[in-house]
């Protein structure tokens, strides 16, 4: 027993009378030794810290890796989507212009009726 530590020797001299003296060692010996066993060291620490930066430098490259298979997933959708958008386009002009001859042709016809009806007169 660590006689430095003024806490187990006050629960010694507390224990003493209860249990005995021999008993109370041992039973505060017991404790410590448990204690010993079940404290991290610090070279557990450095390695649990090796193997959490192992861990999170795995897990970062399997993010970035799935980050640029999404990134290239969303460029192809996205360039597909320009594709369609360029050729939407081209319909609208091709349907805009015959709308417009149509009307032009329309309102020509509509126009000579008319010269053909006042002017004929």
């Amino acid at each position: 027993m660590k006689d430095s530590l003024p806490a187990v020797l006050e629960l010694y001299e507390k224990l003493k009378p209860k249990l005995g003296e021999e008993e109370a060692r041992a039973l505060l010996e017991f404790v410590e030794a448990s204690v010993e066993r079940k404290a991290a060291t610090k070279e557990d620490l450095q390695q649990t810290e090796l193997t959490l930066r192992d861990e999170l430098r795995r897990i970062d490259q399997a993010l970035r890796d799935e980050l640029r298979r999404i990134d290239q997933a969303l460029r192809a959708e996205i360039h597909q989507l320009d594709q369609k958008i360029e050729a939407t386009k081209a319909d609208l002009i091709k349907w805009t212009f015959g709308f417009w001859v149509g009307n032009v042709a329309v309102l020509s016809g509509i126009m000579f009726a008319l010269l053909r009806a006042f002017v004929g007169k």
